[in-house]
């Protein structure tokens, strides 16, 4: 009997140990994943805010004339997992350049959106030193009321030195294609074509006189023949540039793949690594 019972009270405590251990380890593994669900939170909403300490992303440069939707899509791109399937709300002019990291088609990608206002020009210029890609937003239902100062927009920008030298990709996005007036971005190109085949004449011109007053300057010179976008006794076309110039339709307020968002996120990853 005596056995029978130390036997009872040896299974007994290895039964409790057993209990024992099981429920510390389901305590442990419960308490490693809501470590884990927390540093998942913390680092979703430090992207959203654009405060991560992570690596950044490769620069995007969003510009364009005033007006245009540049914010609308840096928002939409900016919180992308959120907004996919819905129109992106309406937004003011902005007086300020934002500037986030996000990840756009699960690339990491830094947005810069640039005020189309010509105040805004000096930091258009400073941000596109270190672009990797640019976006460049257009309003498709003005472009043609409008045409010289977005020809004028789209030309400092390809006349850019870094945009030149690094040959980046530049994606001209012929936005509010809900409306009624807009021009399809075929429409769009050629009137640009046309319009930079004049701009590309004054502008030399200048050069020409500002070059004389240097005394045939050497930086003259060279400023003169980075200036010139094109092909020299031909009328302008984008396809004759170094640097890899495409057309896309949008419609920010018609919402993610309706507005064509979606392929401006797959033009944008593409332009990442390559």
């Amino acid at each position: 009997m005596a056995d029978a019972g130390e036997q009872s009270g040896g299974d007994s405590m290895f039964l409790a140990s057993s209990l024992l251990a099981l429920a510390l380890a389901a305590l442990i593994g419960w308490y490693l994943v809501q470590q884990q669900s927390a540093a998942i939170s913390q680092k979703s909403l430090a992207i959203a805010r654009g405060t991560t300490t992570r690596a950044r992303g490769q620069r995007v440069v969003i510009t364009g004339p005033p007006g245009t939707g540049k914010t609308a899509l840096w928002l939409h791109l900016r919180f992308t997992a959120t907004s996919a399937g819905r129109a992106v709300p309406r937004t003011q002019t902005s007086l300020a350049v934002n500037e986030a990291d996000a990840f756009v088609d699960e690339t990491c990608a830094c947005l810069v959106d640039v005020p189309g206002h010509p105040r805004f020009a000096r930091e258009r210029d400073e941000q596109l030193r270190g672009a990797r890609a640019v976006v460049f937003v257009l309003d498709g239902a003005a472009v043609a009321r409008d045409v010289r100062p977005t020809a004028e927009a789209l030309y400092d920008v390809l006349a850019s030195r870094h945009v030149q030298d690094s040959e980046c990709p530049v994606l001209v996005v012929c936005n509010k294609q809900d409306d009624p007036l807009a021009l399809a971005n075929s429409r769009a190109k050629l009137l640009l074509e046309a319009e930079f085949d004049v701009l590309r004449a004054s502008r030399q011109a200048g050069l020409d006189s500002l070059q004389a007053a240097r005394d045939a300057d050497d930086a003259a010179a060279e400023e003169r023949a980075a200036d010139y976008l094109g092909v020299d006794g031909k009328p302008f076309a984008f396809e004759d540039l170094a640097l890899p110039v495409q057309f896309n339709e949008a419609s920010m307020m018609v919402g993610h793949d309706a507005g064509g968002l979606e392929h401006i996120e797959r033009w944008i990853a593409d332009a990442l690594h390559a």
